[in-house]
């Protein structure tokens, strides 16, 4: 299982591999774990320190950013994103977080504040235009209130991160132009990912380099 991993110029970092979403275009929903060559079905949820520690044998020159990211959802351990996340920004780091944006709402107050520092970059997950079409893609125990928790996660968050943006998965039933229109609204670009069919998996060539990697 690994912990971090360079892709395309990135070094990923898995925080964990629990989440509150079940949707529809994942990889895992559909029983597949790996990514870029990674097996992360056992991630341990590795403490702040092992995960310095793994970017921090890499270096700086093998990547152009560190994102939080993977088969979970890196706020359900807020405290070690915030974390590791200011230690690699001391060390001149860029960073971004990949989330759903329910993180306020799982903790029943806001959090965004705690991202202050830790990130350079807030990718949200939004991926639908409406609360029903949500739910549809992206299953979850809180129902349609989900949709406006994202939103509203990334109204607060521009007050503590310097870039934030929505992202959307283009599969073919979502309607891009009304997720246009909703990040206008919330005065954020819009990042469109390409779909991959999930039970087949996203094309990810082997990784070049991977840390943490135990077996």
């Amino acid at each position: 299982m690994s912990i971090a991993y360079l892709y395309d110029g990135t070094l990923y970092l898995a925080v964990t591999r629990r989440c509150s979403l079940r949707c529809v275009f994942c990889p895992k929903t559909h029983g597949r774990w790996t990514v870029a060559g990674n097996d992360l079905r056992y991630d341990p949820e590795p403490s702040a320190a092992l995960l310095i520690e793994a970017a921090a044998r890499l270096g700086t020159s093998s990547h152009r950013e560190v994102a939080f990211v993977g088969l979970g959802e890196p706020t359900m351990r807020l405290d070690v994103v915030a974390e590791v996340g200011r230690a690699l920004r001391a060390r001149r780091e860029r960073v971004r977080l990949v989330t759903d944006g329910l993180a306020s709402l799982r903790h029943g107050s806001d959090v965004s504040a705690q991202l202050a520092g830790a990130v350079d970059e807030v990718n949200v997950s939004l991926n639908a235009g409406d609360p029903a079409t949500y739910v549809q893609l992206c299953p979850n125990p809180f129902g349609e209130a989900a949709h406006p928790a994202a939103c509203d996660f990334i109204r607060k968050v521009k007050a503590h991160v310097p870039v934030v943006k929505a992202t959307a998965v283009a599969m073919p039933s979502v309607d891009l132009e009304a997720l246009r229109a909703l990040a206008e609204r919330l005065d954020v670009p819009l990042r469109v990912r390409p779909y991959f069919d999930p039970v087949v998996g996203e094309p990810h060539e082997p990784p070049r380099a991977e840390v943490g990697h135990r077996p």
